[in-house]
């Protein structure tokens, strides 16, 4: 096992748009693994108001972690790999991780001079499409429509959680009229309505073509009554996550799972539900929780060696007005992945602070 190096960076970086937690900077830690001629970079960014675990809980089970992973176990294939580093993080909280793994699977796939998608599947897809976020307010913003449509967006999703559902009806459906017909639109309610809400919604916007609702209920555990009245297909975010052990089969009907690491419980835990998913015909969506260039590669990885042709919630990556590498990543409706995960970036001193592990 070769010995490697581990090094902590701190970024607090300002937002463009708020988060839906209300906070104006997204903070976290960027971890760089170097050893054997390889780097490895990842991403623990708990995110307030969705991360089960608090930012200092994060930090503190680094400083456990980081000091026993000095020795890294050679994997000559991406399952090898999985068996050998589930157990080493398995009591982990769920944003480390996502950014242990990362920089671990990125280590490993540099020592082989592989690049991260072209190491986890041997035909990842060359180009990920990806939707554009529209926020909530977006009718006080007219003119990001027109930079959308622009820029050849082909799905876009809307967040219609601050609405009463006539209102959220109604504001979908002027979307609809001013998107047009010709793009996949989704909406995300993220778990405001009760049951008798989200059909009351569901009825009003079925004539509109809408690929999927994700996350009406307030109650999780009507989920499934709904699937089963809803004419608008149904997706799942946060359910998975408060649920990681839970079958997908128990959702029969559900039409999408979304997919965020950070979330989920790391890269591996993520794959094997996009595993699971497609045996039961779900859609597989992977999707960003506001990470920074580092994160948002890999989810691009992800998505290219999973083969998913569903459009990828990456576009939260926008909101940053700032990064922690430079240049930053050309996030556009059609990702070339070669070039995204290539293409020569270096870190942002400017917002990074070095960390004593031990400290």
């Amino acid at each position: 096992m070769p010995e490697c190096t581990w090094r902590l960076f701190r970024f607090s970086l300002p937002l463009a748009m708020p988060l839906p937690s209300g906070a104006s900077v997204r903070q976290g830690w960027l971890v760089q693994l170097q050893g054997a001629g390889a780097t490895g970079w990842g991403e623990v960014a708990p995110l307030p108001g969705f991360s089960r675990e608090t930012p200092e809980a994060a930090f503190r089970a680094l400083q456990v972690l980081l000091p026993r992973l000095t020795s890294v176990p050679e994997a000559s294939t991406f399952a090898e790999w999985a068996e050998t580093v589930a157990p080493l993080l398995a009591d982990a909280p769920a944003s480390v991780r996502w950014g242990l793994e990362l920089a671990l699977a990125s280590w490993q796939a540099a020592r082989v001079e592989k690049r991260l998608d072209t190491w986890l599947a041997s035909d990842p897809l060359p180009v990920i499409s990806i939707n554009a976020l529209v926020p909530t307010n977006w009718q006080a913003h007219p003119e990001c429509l027109a930079t959308i449509r622009a820029a050849g967006y082909r799905t876009v999703k809307v967040k219609v959680s601050g609405h009463a559902p006539g209102e959220a009806a109604r504001c979908v459906r002027q979307l609809r009229d001013m998107l047009g017909g010709e793009i996949t639109l989704r909406v995300d309610a993220n778990r405001a309505w009760t049951l008798r809400e989200a059909l009351a919604f569901a009825e009003a916007v079925a004539d509109l073509e809408i690929a999927y609702i994700e996350e009406p209920l307030r109650d999780p555990e009507k989920l499934q009554e709904f699937v089963q009245r809803s004419p608008v297909p149904v997706a799942l975010d946060e359910t998975l996550a408060e649920q990681p052990g839970t079958p997908l089969h128990r959702w029969e009907g559900v039409a999408a799972v979304v997919l965020k690491p950070l979330l989920l419980g790391g890269l591996l835990s993520a794959w094997r539900r996009a595993e699971e998913a497609r045996a039961l015909g779900m859609a597989v969506v992977w999707s960003a929780a506001f990470e920074t260039g580092i994160g948002t590669r890999g989810l691009l990885a992800l998505a290219a060696a999973s083969r998913s042709t569903e459009a990828a919630g990456l576009d939260p990556y926008r909101w940053l007005a700032d990064d922690v590498v430079h240049p930053r990543l050309a996030l556009q409706p059609e990702m070339p992945v070669g070039e995204a995960l290539t293409g020569p970036w270096r870190p942002n001193p400017v917002v990074l602070e070095t960390i004593d592990v031990a400290a």
